[in-house]
């Protein structure tokens, strides 16, 4: 039995990318550590206070907005959100 909670499985990734929020007046860096359709795992050099909801800015790829589902010391795994119709 599989302890996997994902919908969909994540691939390993090394690229950079911002978290961008207040109307695009902050941006922290951080690297994608894997990636899936529906979410991602982040690691940030510093842990600062984030909003629970931002924009993951992908270097080489989409812009997606996002919501936080854990943190850690170094690591956050978020969820994109259904995009806008």
């Amino acid at each position: 039995m599989s302890s996997e909670r994902r919908n969909s499985p994540r691939s390993r990734v090394l690229r950079r990318g911002q978290i961008v929020f207040r109307s695009g007046h902050t941006a922290i860096d951080c690297v994608l550590l894997n990636l899936s359709d529906e979410g991602a795992q982040l690691r940030l050099g510093n842990w600062l206070a984030l909003p629970r909801r931002f924009e993951l800015r992908i270097e080489n790829g989409p812009s997606r907005q996002a919501e936080v589902r854990y943190h850690a010391v170094e690591r956050m795994g978020i969820r994109f959100l259904p995009e806008a119709a």
